[in-house]
């Protein structure tokens, strides 16, 4: 059996499974494509940072403060999302490729599911973001009003 027959045969049989391996291939490609780039930038825009901290100390100002909780909720109302859409698009490929009977229930399930996950992180998230910038508001009403008090004679 030749290599043109047998290629033949696999997409003929297992022509679902095939199109699910492409594209997983495909997916997992541009991931390694795209990751060194995204770490090439965090690193620059860290020694960016690291530069304008060092600049401020030297003129004595003080240090901007970096909220990591804001931008770790921002990072989950985005990522939870697009992992769990990811998640129900390779679900239900696997379903369409799998001929089974009730295709149209099992996916309209799964949607349903990743679309309440999807919309419950991201209403948590801003929710937590805007929770977050009051009680750092707060806490900046409250530092200048004790600065306000050290100085009045």
């Amino acid at each position: 059996m030749e290599w043109s027959e047998l290629a033949q045969k696999l997409v003929q049989e297992h022509n679902g499974e095939v199109l699910i391996l492409a594209l997983t291939l495909i997916l997992v490609l541009s991931f390694l494509a795209v990751f060194p780039f995204l770490l090439r930038n965090n690193q620059r825009k860290a020694e960016m940072l690291h530069r304008e901290h060092l600049q401020a100390l030297e003129k004595g100002q003080p240090l901007p403060v970096e909220d990591y909780r804001a931008r770790a909720a921002g990072r989950t109302a985005l990522f939870v999302p697009i992992i769990g859409m990811l998640s129900a698009a390779g679900v239900t490929c696997f379903l369409v490729s799998t001929h089974t009977e009730y295709v149209f229930a099992v996916s309209l399930a799964v949607w349903v599911v990743a679309g309440t996950v999807s919309l419950t992180a991201i209403t948590g998230g801003v929710a937590l973001i805007g929770r977050l910038a009051q009680i750092q508001a707060r806490q900046e009403d409250d530092e200048e009003v004790v600065e306000e008090d050290q100085y009045t004679p």
